[in-house]
Parts: structure tokens; sequence; C-alpha cells
């Protein structure tokens, strides 16, 4: 494990994920209301947390030794620093200290050396933690034909929206960009249904709008897809299938390449789970473009 692994205990919602084939039926409760209320929950006394998911006081000591820690107070502890964390904004951490870097006699030689370990773990990180079977659910979902596919991100997520928008596009028929004011949005919401799934990109400093619309989604019977952040977007709470990724560089930006590189994954599985079916509709797009255009 590198320095910036080191510096970067994971989550307690990224604990759950490695562990989720580990837990009991009492403990996997547990872990859904906890990621479902992240991470307020979880700050909760053994007793409180422990009725609200119908088990025992001993069942959440031993959820929280089961995720590596020594005691309840010691997850809570954990879960208090994601919460301060998930509030910072860009001037917050760009008055943080810096990690030390390796010299490499120019400034911006030790700038490279540190985004390439802190981008690299994130990545390895993000990528090592997701469940298989939660990625299969969710390319099974984007690659039903019989579904409507909906896309969204916020300010600076929109990005990943369209990059997944325009793939999808190309691989599948019925996928639609939420775009435009939010305003307008109203009339996407108009249309999603029981049948139909939303892929949704929420990262820290968690957009109302975003979030609102994903949830009326969700209450209008839509699947919805989450790509977030280790600290998880309130959307988590009624999203079928949800994705956190590592973001943090230590520098004034968060970043977006583990959500980038997961969400390639995402495409090409959505590719390989129906080849044919993309391969002709790739071929048949590529004839369209290079089609004449019509004489006037």
């Amino acid at each position: 494990m590198d320095a910036t692994d080191k510096t970067t205990p994971p989550t307690v919602a990224e604990l759950i994920t490695q562990k989720a084939d580990d837990l009991t039926a009492s403990e996997r409760k547990l872990a859904q209301a906890l990621l479902g209320h992240y991470p307020m929950a979880g700050l909760e006394t053994v007793a409180t947390f422990a009725e609200r998911c119908g088990v025992s006081a001993p069942t959440v000591l031993r959820f929280a030794g089961k995720l590596g820690f020594e005691s309840y107070p010691e997850m809570q502890s954990r879960l208090r620093g994601e919460l301060e964390a998930r509030l910072q904004s860009p001037l917050t951490r760009s008055a943080l200290p810096r990690a030390a870097v390796a010299a490499s006699g120019h400034p911006m030689g030790e700038l490279l050396h540190h985004m390439i370990d802190a981008i690299t773990s994130n990545i390895r990180l993000s990528l090592s933690n997701i469940a298989p079977t939660e990625l299969e659910g969710a390319i099974s979902l984007l690659a039903d034909q019989k579904r409507a596919v909906y896309v969204l991100g916020g300010r600076f997520s929109s990005a990943l929206a369209v990059y997944a928008y325009e793939h999808l596009r190309s691989m599948r028929a019925n996928v639609r960009r939420v775009s435009g004011q939010n305003t307008k949005w109203t009339e996407d919401l108009l249309d999603i249904g029981k049948r139909d799934v939303l892929l949704v990109f929420d990262v820290r400093r968690y957009q109302n709008d975003v979030i609102t619309f994903a949830e009326t989604a969700s209450n209008q019977g839509a699947k919805v897809i989450l790509f977030t952040d280790q600290w998880l977007s309130p959307i988590a709470r009624f999203a079928r299938h949800v994705f956190p990724v590592r973001i943090e560089t230590a520098t004034t930006w968060d970043s977006a390449a583990a959500s980038m590189a997961l969400l390639e994954t995402l495409l090409e599985g959505v590719g390989r789970l129906n080849p044919d079916h993309v391969r002709d509709r790739i071929e048949h797009l590529e004839r369209l473009r290079r089609r004449p255009p019509a004489a006037e």
C-alpha cells in the first residue's frame, strides 16, 4: 500500500461493501439502514440504532467489529470525520496541508508525481471495492432494451453524464439526457415510470435539485443507479445500485478519474451483454454518417 492509501482509510460505506458477503441477515439490516441514512444512522446510540433496525444491541456491536473497529464509538468517530469531509469546499481543501511527494527538482514534476499516486490509488481502491454482483445488476438494467434510460449529473458531474449518454445512445435506443435549466427537468419526470432507469451522478456538496429529481423518479417507480463518492450522496437512500468511488487527491479539486474508470467498465459491460445488437447498431450509425448529403 502506498502513501496515499495510508492517509485515506476506507470509509464505513466502503468497509460495508467489502464485507457484504460476510454479514449475517441481522447485520445486513444494519448495513442497509446505515447506507440508507448515511452517515447519520451510525451516529445514533447503540440502543437507538438497534431499535431502528429491529435487532439486538449486541448485534450492533458485532457489526462494528466485523467492519474492523475495536468498538462502536470508534466506528462513530470514523463517521463523524466523514461527515466533516463531505461538507468541505474547494476553499477549505486549498488550505489543508499538502502530503509530501518525492522531490523531482521541479515543482511541476512534484505535482505530476503527486497526481499519479493519488489518481491511481483512487482508481485501484474504488474498483476493488465494487461488488461484481452490484455491477452486474446495473449493467443488466442499462442493457435492457425494454427500459428507457435517463441520465443526469450535477454541476461538475454532468461531464460524466454526457459521456455516459453519448456511449449508451450509440449502443441502444431510448436513452435521454436530463439537461438544461432545472425548471425544465419536470418535463422529463412526466415520462419516467416503473420500467425506466435513471443513471445519476452526484458527489460531495450534493445538489438538492439532483437529489429531488432522483427521489421523485424513484417514487414513480424508476430504478436508480447512483455514481457517488465515498461519503455517499443522499440519493443512496432510494437507489437500486450505488457505486461509491474515491475522489480526493489532497488538492483543491476533487478528481473524477475513478468515476470515469468505473463508468467505462460499466459501459463495456453493457456492450458485452448485447454484443450483436450493439455491433449492428453502430454499423448502422456508421453507414448513416457516410451517407452523402441530399442534393438541394
